[in-house]
């Protein structure tokens, strides 16, 4: 009993201290609004990517085509604290 009491302690408090982070994109040189020019340019070129090859849609994931178009813009993610 006292360990499904812990686990389902401890399951709230991750959920909890996991809503207090975003996960979030920087670049040393550019401002915000240059990250959502980057971020549509990039999901742009992820949609029409996956829409050339349909047929291959179930095995591609566009959003980690997006996410390696912005890295190679310059942009890093990591979390940070609300």
């Amino acid at each position: 009993m006292k360990k499904i009491v812990f686990a389902g302690l401890a399951g709230i408090l991750f959920f909890s201290i996991s809503g207090c982070y975003k996960y979030v994109a920087v670049h040393p040189e550019k401002t915000e609004g240059q990250f959502y020019e980057d971020k549509a340019k990039c999901e742009k070129k992820a949609r029409e990517y996956a829409m050339a090859r349909l047929q291959e849609y179930r095995e591609y994931n566009e959003i980690d085509h997006s996410r390696r178009c912005m890295r190679d813009k310059g942009w890093k993610y990591h979390f940070r604290k609300n």
